[in-house]
């Protein structure tokens, strides 16, 4: 295991740590009244932002905004209606995906959304209430970005090979799901955040070649996927 990944994991760790101690001290009642009063959803959020922005997901972006947004009625006292300030949700998960557009790499030649049979190193695969398959036929595929958002994408990597550096695939699902069928000898590092969801590896037979990896990172938040035999 990486040095990096054991990090990620510390962070995690004491991200956990420190919710159940602070909330553990409320019910405790070791915290003022004046705190505790703050100490709603929105403080999980936070954390779980604010975790996941030092250990370098830029997911917890999303989680901050959200946790800050919604913890603004208690520290102003000004109460609104959740059925009016809901679209503020989609305008920061919109921000969000515009950031992460921008950060992306240009490997993918500009296509910005991958279709069909996919012989370039790199892919960008956007669906949105929609979705569809494509084959990944790179011999030095070097990974991308997978955003679903009520919809779902089919990723073929039988006829690939990974990078030497190893590939990277970096997920944003939301409301929407993945499936990646790669060949068994890829070995699949699970690096993802899931909140609400899950994204597991169910291939069968696998015979890790240490030469082929493919990293798979990212947040998936009321979604899902899975990793298939190609």
């Amino acid at each position: 295991m990486s040095n990096e990944a054991n990090s990620r994991r510390a962070w995690f760790g004491i991200g956990i740590l420190v919710v159940g101690a602070t909330f553990l001290a409320r019910n405790l009642g070791f915290i003022p009244h004046e705190i505790e009063i703050y100490m709603g959803w929105e403080l999980i959020f936070i954390l779980i932002g604010t975790v996941m922005m030092v250990s370098g997901k830029s997911g917890g972006l999303v989680f901050l905004l959200i946790g800050g947004f919604f913890l603004l009625q208690d520290i102003t006292h000004f109460y609104f209606r959740l059925r009016d300030w809901w679209p503020v949700i989609l305008i920061i998960i919109g921000v969000f995906m515009l950031l992460r557009q921008a950060g992306r790499g240009k490997g993918d030649g500009g296509s910005g959304i991958a279709k069909g049979n996919r012989d370039t190193d790199t892919i960008d695969d956007v669906n949105i209430f929609g979705g569809g398959s494509k084959n990944i036929t790179s011999k030095n595929f070097k990974g991308g970005k997978v955003t679903s958002i009520f919809g779902g994408a089919d990723l073929n990597f039988h006829d690939a090979i990974p990078a030497p550096e190893n590939a990277v695939i970096d997920l944003f699902t939301m409301f929407g799901g993945c499936t990646l069928y790669v060949p068994s000898d890829w070995t699949v590092r699970m690096e993802e955040f899931s909140l609400f969801g899950g994204f597991s590896d169910n291939r069968r037979n696998v015979k890790a070649d240490s030469n082929k990896v493919l990293i798979v990172k990212g947040l998936v938040i009321f979604g899902g996927g899975e990793i298939k035999t190609a």
